[in-house]
């Protein structure tokens, strides 16, 4: 009788001895941020790089593990290159992304991509002109929850812009310009 009862606890009915699962972190719903980060690229022929920053924001949809959204940008952008009597600058980006990431509880890795956008300034012989390039954005990053309001994220992005052209007289350039960002930044949601 001893036996019996010191082994009760241990009957597989007795609803102790099961862990009660955990559901996967929440990452549904809007959120918006911080970042910098430091960009390299060319323009035409030439290479460029500098550091940025920016405000980003958007929203998350989930379904199981899988999270889904779309995510917006806005950056000012040191990226440029000075040549012997020419300068080329971008002045602004920008993006507009969808996100598809698979959440490992508070972590959830992710691939983005869309349509970005560049405002750029050439300058030769004292002449300047300014153009607004659009074209395409990918990327991949991860996020990490800190707390259920608080996320830090790193994040790749490559931008290949469209050409424009540039009327720097005497010369008139057409001008492409392809981008890798390199970003941190941190999130609050809402």
């Amino acid at each position: 009788a001893f036996s019996t009862s010191s082994h009760a606890a241990d009957f597989p009915n007795n609803r102790s001895s099961y862990s009660t699962p955990t559901l996967a972190t929440n990452w549904a719903g809007i959120y918006g941020g911080l970042h910098v980060g430091y960009g390299s690229g060319r323009a035409r022929s030439a290479s460029m790089s500098g550091f940025m920053s920016g405000v980003h924001g958007g929203f998350n949809m989930q379904s199981g593990q899988v999270v889904f959204g779309l995510e917006g940008d806005i950056n000012y952008s040191g990226v440029d290159y000075h040549g012997f009597a020419d300068a080329f600058r971008q002045k602004w980006t920008g993006s507009l992304r969808g996100r598809v990431g698979y959440a490992y509880d508070r972590f959830l890795p992710f691939i983005t991509g869309g349509v970005g956008f560049t405002s750029a300034a050439m300058k030769s012989g004292g002449v300047k002109a300014e153009n607004t390039h659009a074209g395409l954005v990918l990327g991949a990053g991860v996020e990490a929850m800190l707390t259920d309001k608080i996320s830090v994220t790193g994040t790749y992005l490559y931008h290949r812009d469209g050409a424009k052209t540039y009327v720097v007289l005497p010369v008139t350039r057409n001008t492409t310009m392809t981008t890798n960002e390199f970003r941190i930044g941190v999130n609050y949601r809402f």
